[in-house]
């Protein structure tokens, strides 16, 4: 039987009344499937005239992982890094890093290293827009993402409530009195990104206040000199803001900087907010308000769930939300 190309493993699996994972060890020759159930998976593969070699899969392997990320400027994916590290080495696994080319994963960015190393699973620590991809790797190998939402099923995933953590910024900006508030954001490519913004508005909206869009900058990747751009663009328009919400304690920098250059004082003229608490937000002068994520925690977890995972592929989904907390310093003041 001929198809047109597009017969994915959920199909068969549904065709064959068994679960993807099932399909998954068939494809990938494990024998802790029944025979029957072997033979049954391997004539619908073969009526439908599917290529299993088409499936991204990796050899298997005892102590190595695959760490996927696209920013490792990021002062933020450095500490999730480092709790991954340390999870990898407590288990006696070692940490693969492999960056991708641009905001988000692509078949590219997999095809040669899957093809020529050997991994026992891959963390997630950046964006996979492609669903089928990310299904691919999920066949191939135990499979975690860290630090973002995930919604594919079959993913299990460590990370905050980014919508709920930005809202809540947002809000305290708002019970200190002010109204024009500016949002300095990341690329809308990233999920984190969309999702503060989504708190952000949330917030606004609930309050009453307008959304005025030429607050609203995006910034290609967590960059300080962009950011700054972004930052002097706002603060010398004819509507000033009165205080900036920021995805990154990265460009709260830039803003608190930005505002300096133009004789703007911070808090007294305007408020700060950042997000991540890195060690440079208490710091810098003033010290800066952020909204506190444990980043080492993220990673330690993510990775605790993936060898969880490698141990027994019968572990179920888990869907795991860290606590966030607000940090208030010197760069917020009240509105008199």
């Amino acid at each position: 039987m001929k198809t047109n190309g597009k017969i994915t493993i959920q199909q068969i699996a549904s065709m064959a009344g068994v679960s993807v994972a099932t399909v998954s060890r068939v494809m990938n020759h494990k024998n802790t499937v029944k025979d029957t159930t072997r033979r049954k998976i391997l004539d619908i593969m073969e009526k439908l005239n599917f290529n299993p070699s088409s499936v991204l899969v990796t050899k298997e392997s005892s102590n190595t992982i695959l760490l996927c990320v696209s920013e490792l400027r990021n002062p933020f994916n450095g500490l999730v890094i480092s709790g991954i590290q340390e999870a990898a080495r407590q288990h006696n696994y070692r940490v693969f890093i492999l960056q991708a080319q641009g905001v988000n994963f692509t078949f590219e960015d997999f095809k040669d290293v899957l093809q020529h190393h050997s991994f026992a699973g891959i963390i997630l620590l950046t964006g996979v827009n492609d669903l089928k991809l990310l299904e691919m790797l999920a066949l191939s190998c135990p499979i975690v993402r860290c630090n973002e939402f995930c919604a594919v099923n079959g993913i299990s995933f460590v990370c905050i409530d980014e919508i709920a953590a930005a809202r809540k910024a947002t809000e305290y900006l708002i019970s200190c009195g002010y109204r024009k508030i500016a949002l300095l954001n990341s690329s809308l490519q990233f999920p984190f990104a969309r999702r503060r913004e989504e708190g952000y508005l949330e917030a606004l909206q609930k309050a009453g206040i307008e959304k005025h869009d030429n607050w609203i900058a995006h910034i290609s990747s967590i960059n300080y000199s962009l950011a700054f751009s972004a930052a002097m663009n706002i603060l010398t328009s004819s509507n000033k803001p009165d205080a900036f919400f920021t995805v990154s304690d990265v460009y709260a920098v830039a803003v608190i900087h930005a505002a300096k250059r133009l004789n703007i004082r911070v808090p007294e003229d305007i408020s700060v907010i950042g997000f991540d608490n890195i060690e440079l937000s208490s710091m810098m002068d003033p010290a800066i308000t952020t909204v506190e994520q444990p980043g080492e925690q993220i990673g330690y977890q993510g990775c605790e769930l993936l060898i969880e995972k490698i141990n027994n592929p019968q572990t179920p989904v888990k869907k795991i939300f860290l606590d966030t907390e607000l940090i208030v310093r010197e760069s917020t003041a009240w509105r008199i």
